[in-house]
């Protein structure tokens, strides 16, 4: 063995292990992000289909209030937030450039051409450090106005919905024609 290789790699182990080091400390500061008084609420509302209408709402202590209004195997429930899971979400928010959207695309007035019946819509309001900021878009919103700004405000309710695992309150929602609620 060369003993000149010895030094180049203990060296590239050194320097891997402070870059992974690194990583680590990066990923923990994350959360550090100011979340004091910051809330993300989402509101999923019904179609004419089965589609889950919901609201949910973290806080920045990290309590979450769910709600199930239809087509959801839950009713109101509570759960807990991590700080990562908040901050991830507040880095959604910036990413999706939320404060910088309209506050409504649901009519003609929005830019919407043409509006569409019978579709579920999504509402979301964040509450931080900038003050409090609500869009409300409709999903039968058409046109170049909502489709400029469907995929960013699906993918952040999409995070939202991920962030806060929802999905442990909707459930399998009932059977289209069956008048019972889906909370068995």
């Amino acid at each position: 063995m060369n003993p000149a290789r010895i030094p180049l790699g203990r060296s590239i182990i050194t320097c891997a292990a402070l870059w992974l080091g690194a990583c680590g400390l990066r990923v923990d500061a994350a959360p550090d992000q100011p979340t004091h008084g910051m809330s993300v609420t989402l509101q999923r509302s019904s179609c004419f289909g089965n589609c889950p209408s919901y609201t949910v709402t973290a806080a920045s202590d990290g309590e979450i209030s769910f709600e199930g209004h239809l087509h959801m195997r839950t009713g109101s429930a509570r759960g807990h937030a991590t700080p990562a899971q908040l901050a991830n979400i507040l880095a959604a928010v910036e990413q999706v450039g939320f404060r910088s959207m309209h506050d409504s695309y649901v009519s003609h007035d929005d830019g919407c051409e043409p509006v569409m019946s019978d579709m579920p819509g999504i509402k979301i309001t964040v509450v931080d450090s900038e003050g409090s900021k609500s869009v409300d878009f409709y999903n039968g919103c058409a046109g170049a106005t909502a489709d400029a700004v469907r995929p960013r405000i699906e993918q952040l309710a999409n995070t939202i919905d991920r962030q806060l695992d929802t999905a442990r309150w909707i459930g399998k929602p009932a059977a289209p024609g069956d008048a019972e609620r889906a909370d068995r």
